[in-house]
């Protein structure tokens, strides 16, 4: 059985996971829980993003989707979000987008 590192562990504490549902995740879902964690830094988590950031946890998954692949193909303009998004493949994005609009 594949039991997670230590921060692998941290990261699952602070999203409210258990450990024992993290060795049920499947990887995708764990990797957008991380990532998940970095777009907290700007937007804010769920129910406390700063009023001058677009609200994304909870949106609808195609939605956030849609948006990051906009942004990753610059077809949306952008100051950071196009470079972050171009650093992730389409996978990774959508898993990231089901994760967010679940919290």
């Amino acid at each position: 059985m594949h039991r997670p590192t230590m921060f692998v562990t941290a990261i699952i504490s602070t999203l409210s996971l258990s450990p024992a549902m993290a060795q049920q995740a499947p990887q995708p879902m764990m990797e957008a829980a991380f990532v998940a964690q970095t777009c907290a830094v700007c937007h804010g988590g769920p129910g406390n993003n700063p009023p001058t950031m677009p609200a994304i946890h909870g949106a609808d998954a195609k939605a956030i989707y849609d948006s990051l692949i906009d942004l990753k193909t610059n077809k949306r303009p952008s100051t950071i979000m196009g470079r972050i998004a171009r650093g992730y493949s389409d996978d990774q994005l959508k898993a990231v987008a089901e994760y967010l609009s679940r919290y």
